[in-house]
């Protein structure tokens, strides 16, 4: 079952990528990608790895507001290392966070659970930002456009759910300390940690509501950069285009990162494409964009792994090394 599984997926992600491919002519995209200069391709990637500062910098601080201090560049290199694992992965851009785990008890001496609970956090911020923006991006976008009912109510229901998990933790719930209960008794030391670090989480958000806000600003943040940077991309692109037609292309690439393919290969391309049809644009636009993204992202996971294969391969440090 998991070879079928293994082959429809690349399949899909194969016929995806073929679709994309043949809409639009290999001229159109040469001529669009030539309007980008060395030094636009530069600026581009130093914003990219500027918003991967910024993804990093709510894990640190949340690893700091615990007591447990490491050199800011240091969560910057597992965060990537964590991108690189998660990009190769099938499935939803997850998997790579036990790397982070990994990093900072091992490396670092934070315990099990805190990290643990660090980690969650950053994730349901995470996931808070994106399905807002999504859920965001589709009413807008709606207004516009004759999407389907459905998907804007979908849209609507992922973002209520991290929303309702942190208001669940709020009230004194623990949802996840609930289920782990019902596992079985061979992973009662799991269970033990997941329960730990869920308190952890609710005693954070009931204790310091202000820095709760303050990570959820700075989840904003990064999500106005991610913003500009489409936005910039566009342009370089010679299609400096409004800020509806620029959530038109962004919400078509998060959707396509939820797919199960790795790195949402195929989805992403076609999405951009299709995105570029809907708004009346050439259809060349919309795939040099998702060439564009797939090279970003291959070298930017590439780098990680090679950082993370630096990372096993030395032996532990202090865990006072800050």
């Amino acid at each position: 079952m998991k070879l079928l599984a293994a082959v429809t997926l690349w399949l899909l992600a194969l016929g995806l990528a073929g679709y994309a491919l043949t809409s639009a002519p290999i001229e159109g995209i040469i001529a669009t990608l030539r309007h980008l200069t060395p030094a636009q391709l530069i600026a581009l990637t130093a914003l990219n790895a500027a918003i991967v500062c910024l993804f990093a910098l709510r894990w640190w601080l949340l690893l700091r507001q615990a007591g447990h201090r490491l050199p800011f560049f240091a969560a910057v290199r597992y965060r990537l290392t964590a991108f690189g694992v998660s990009y190769f992965t099938p499935g939803p851009q997850f998997g790579g966070e036990p790397v982070q785990v990994l990093a900072v008890t091992q490396r670092h001496g934070v315990p099990p659970a805190a990290a643990l609970s660090a980690l969650s956090l950053d994730k349901v911020l995470e996931l808070l930002a994106n399905f807002t923006f999504l859920a965001l991006g589709a009413l807008l976008i709606a207004g516009r456009m004759s999407l389907s009912p459905r998907l804007v109510i979908g849209a609507l229901l992922l973002a209520a759910l991290p929303w309702g998990y942190l208001l669940g933790l709020y009230l004194g719930a623990r949802p996840l300390s609930a289920l782990s209960a019902h596992a079985p008794r061979g992973i009662a030391r799991l269970t033990a940690v997941i329960q730990q670090s869920e308190t952890e989480i609710a005693r954070f958000c009931r204790r310091q509501p202000l820095a709760l806000s303050g990570l959820m600003l700075l989840s904003a943040l990064v999500w106005v950069a991610l913003v500009g940077e489409y936005a910039l991309m566009l342009r370089f692109l010679g299609a400096p285009l409004s800020g509806r037609q620029v959530l038109t292309f962004m919400v078509a690439a998060r959707l396509a990162f939820l797919t199960p393919l790795p790195g949402g290969l195929g989805a992403l391309e076609a999405g951009q494409v299709l995105a570029a049809e809907m708004l009346g644009l050439n259809s060349a636009l919309g795939l040099s964009v998702g060439l564009l993204i797939r090279a970003r992202d291959i070298a930017f996971g590439l780098l990680g792994l090679l950082g993370g294969g630096a990372l096993l391969g030395t032996s532990n440090s202090s865990p006072h090394d800050v």
